[in-house]
């Protein structure tokens, strides 16, 4: 009787799993630009244009529209600015994980720290990534650290 109450409560606990990722997919996530030290100041999540990717590299477009309604099949890019550094040798990658839920994208990101004993000169830097998402599923993205703490929220344009 107890190995049959004991079978029971675990076939539950698997369906109850099961139900609750059933919701889950992946996504495929595009890296467009990853910098140690982006032409920004502005911290946080948030969608940008063709011509602001360009900024953050601090150049300009050459023979390329600055809006991507022109480009066919364009990407929402977005930028992930995690934080100011005082130094550099911080980075910012995309993990493994990208995942959507309903309508909502969480994306996993890990910041790379220069070793403890490194010697860097001294001067505030903007590690930055951008990323292109095109999925019309996709209304809102979640960016979340290592820890899952969350860096930024940024909705997407619905398209007609």
């Amino acid at each position: 009787m107890i190995l049959r109450v004991a079978f029971v409560v675990a076939l539950l606990v698997i369906a109850v799993f099961l139900l609750g990722c059933a919701d889950a997919r992946r996504i495929d996530v595009v890296s467009v630009l990853k910098s140690g030290n982006c032409a920004t100041s502005d911290v946080g999540v948030r969608l940008i244009d063709y011509k602001a990717l360009a900024e953050f590299r601090a150049t300009h477009l050459i023979g390329m529209p600055e809006s991507p309604e022109t480009i066919n099949k364009p990407l929402h890019l977005i930028a992930i600015v995690p934080a100011s550094y005082p130094t550099p040798g911080y980075a910012i990658s995309l993990s493994e994980g990208a995942e959507l839920k309903g309508q909502l994208l969480t994306l996993r990101v890990g910041i790379q720290r220069p070793a403890a004993d490194a010697i860097l000169v001294q001067m505030v830097t903007h590690p930055c990534l951008v990323v292109g998402v095109n999925d019309p599923t996709v209304i809102r993205v979640r960016v979340v650290n290592e820890a899952a703490t969350v860096i930024g929220e940024v909705d997407l344009p619905i398209e007609q």
